[in-house]
């Protein structure tokens, strides 16, 4: 169809080169002239001769000039409506353009009768007129199967919009993009790219999302905030910190970029800062942009671990969440969702307020002891719950216990290698959790039952009241040599003051042999409660 406005531009080649040749365009001037006439006063004149050489002879006794001028006048007019033809109707669309040319039309039969009345002046408008009816009667032609082109790619554009919206929206970025290939720039597909360029630097895909706004730029520069950002990105990029997703290993920090660059997010969760380290990876404070929630994420890397390894400790971390989300106790952190990414999986939960217990584990910061009492009693009845779902949490210590001493609010943290504890997915020979505060039957690898956990809350206990551990060592061989042969360091070597029956408590929780331990968590609960009871009322009299 494009062929069709070269006929436009043909027929007015045509028309001003070869003009002469054509009488059409004689009768078109003899025509206008015929209809303006009876402008200027006429009385009595001749009759006007048909077309030809009579005619223009019949001008020149009428003292009618044509002036040196006029052709470039006539051929700025041919130029103007080709360019009206060709390009203007496509743009105004058939009803403007129509108006458009009807206005030209009059306009030119204005103008030449002033020109007739005034200055006794002759335009010959025939070659203007010979492009501008038959090259409108064209274009019209032309229009139709233009509209309807322009209504498929129109389509095809929104619908190339549509789906790379979804596409994002479901967490494929790439795939957007793809979607959006050879799309003409338009407003949606400049804002879609924007968000794709959005979403890939809060996953840490800074390379992409600097192509990405290179992309944009070269579409439309002053796009948004696009420049800003790619100077941020270079930038970053620059100082040799830009991450790749695959160079993380499990206790590697996320890269947090300045605030020109989008913090990098783990599913939907914004990632704010590091809080700290477990035993498969590292703990962020992330922010649940749908509801305002802040939360604690935990990640795992893939980076280190390659084949049936990686899928073991992926179904491992994939366990952790599925126990920890069973669980519902006021003392136990809530797990809200679990998710995995090319490089990592995560788990976000609850955010607990406060401090680790280990940050009172020195002899001069220890809190005091109806506190360390209760705090624990609280612990240790939610691991009796915990247990009773059939998970063990393996990995009791300080540090996994967030005290908040404003509130008095008790939350066990990291059940980073709980299993569940029943003999189908109990396994033999793996050494996980603290040595300091392992029990002897897991450090050899033995069958974990909950009465492991009490082991390593009197560990716990000991060292709350304490500043210390009931076994120490410079080496782990000789650690584990000695919680398994040795006895244990009286807790009174380092508080000479503690009462018998906290020494009694934490001695029946730390016997090597599981049978004399306290028979359940609930049982060392009700324990420290009577002994908690005991001591705020001795500190109360």
């Amino acid at each position: 169809m494009f062929s069709l406005r070269l006929v436009v531009v043909a027929l007015a080649l045509v028309a001003v080169l070869a003009g002469d040749q054509l009488p059409l365009i004689d009768h078109l001037d003899h025509a206008t002239f015929l209809t303006l006439r009876d402008v200027p006063d006429q009385g009595g004149a001749e009759a006007v001769p048909l077309p030809g050489n009579g005619f223009q002879q019949y001008l020149s006794r009428q003292e009618l000039h044509q002036p040196d001028w006029s052709i470039h006048l006539i051929r700025g007019l041919v130029v103007g409506v080709v360019l009206l033809l060709v390009f203007g109707m496509p743009a105004f669309g058939t009803g403007l353009s129509s108006l458009l040319v009807a206005l030209a039309l009059i306009g030119l039969l204005v103008a030449q009768a002033i020109l007739l009345l005034y200055r006794q002046t002759w335009i010959p408008m025939g070659t203007v007129l010979t492009v501008l009816v038959p090259g409108f009667a064209i274009m019209l032609f032309w229009m139709q199967p233009f509209r309807e082109i322009r209504g498929l790619r129109r389509n095809l554009r929104q619908a190339r919009c549509q789906l790379g919206r979804l596409l994002l929206q479901q967490g494929q970025p790439d795939e957007a993009l793809a979607a959006l290939a050879d799309c003409p720039p338009c407003q949606a597909s400049l804002d879609l790219q924007y968000d794709i360029a959005i979403q890939q630097e809060r996953k840490r895909q800074y390379e992409a999302a600097a192509d990405t706004y290179r992309q944009i730029r070269a579409q439309r520069k002053g796009f948004k905030d696009v420049a800003k950002r790619l100077q941020a990105l270079e930038q970053f990029g620059a100082t040799g910190t830009s991450p790749q997703p695959i160079s993380y290993d499990a206790t590697s920090t996320l890269v947090l970029p300045d605030t020109s660059v989008s913090k990098p997010t783990l599913g939907r969760y914004e990632i704010e800062r590091e809080l700290g380290r477990g035993a498969m990876g590292v703990v962020y404070l992330g922010q649940d942009p749908k509801i305002a929630r802040r939360v604690a994420v935990k990640t795992f890397s893939y980076a280190q671990f390659e084949g049936t390894e990686l899928n073991e400790l992926k179904n491992r971390f994939f366990r952790e969440a599925e126990a920890a989300g069973r669980l519902n106790h006021p003392a136990i952190v809530t797990v809200y969702d679990v998710g995995e990414e090319a490089d990592l999986a995560f788990i976000a939960m609850d955010y607990a307020e406060g401090r680790p217990l280990s940050a009172w584990g020195k002899p001069d910061r220890l809190l005091k002891l109806p506190v360390v009492l209760d705090v624990l009693a609280r612990v240790a009845e939610a691991l009796d719950y915990a247990h009773g779902q059939k998970i063990v949490h393996r990995d009791i210590k300080p540090g996994n216990i967030i005290y908040d001493a404003r509130s008095g609010d008790v939350k066990i943290t990291d059940f980073g290698i709980a299993k569940i504890a029943d003999d189908s997915r109990t396994r033999t020979g793996n050494v996980m959790g603290s040595p300091l505060y392992m029990s002897p039957e897991q450090l050899k690898g033995q069958r974990v039952t909950g009465q492991s956990d009490t082991y390593s809350l009197g560990v716990t206990l000991y060292k709350l009241v304490s500043g210390a551990t009931p076994f120490n060592a410079d080496t782990l061989a000789n650690l584990t040599y000695q919680i398994l042969n040795k006895r244990p360091r009286s807790v009174r070597e380092f508080n000479p003051d503690l009462p018998d029956g906290v020494v009694r408590l934490i001695n029946k929780a730390i016997q090597r042999d599981p049978a004399k331990r306290f028979a359940s968590a609930g049982a060392m609960a009700d324990a420290l409660r009577r002994a908690a009871a005991r001591e705020g009322s001795k500190e109360a009299t």
